[in-house]
């Protein structure tokens, strides 16, 4: 029972698809306003310091790729 209660406390996170409409929903709600709708829902990935950044490198180098 308690750790049930302490599991649903914590936000359950994942790796950022720059091709999951989902993720990049949750990006433009945190870029509109500064903040996360229910909790960071990324995992953050060296090199980056901070989930945000590491999110529009990312969506960048998918955008750039689909450039012929």
């Amino acid at each position: 029972m308690i750790l049930s209660t302490f599991r649903r406390a914590f936000t359950a996170r994942r790796e950022f698809d720059p091709s999951s409409k989902q993720d990049l929903l949750e990006l433009k709600y945190f870029k509109k306003n500064r903040k996360w709708k229910h909790g960071c829902p990324f995992y953050l990935e060296d090199p980056f310091i901070e989930v945000p950044a590491m999110c529009y490198h990312r969506y960048t180098e998918y955008m750039l790729a689909k450039i012929k």
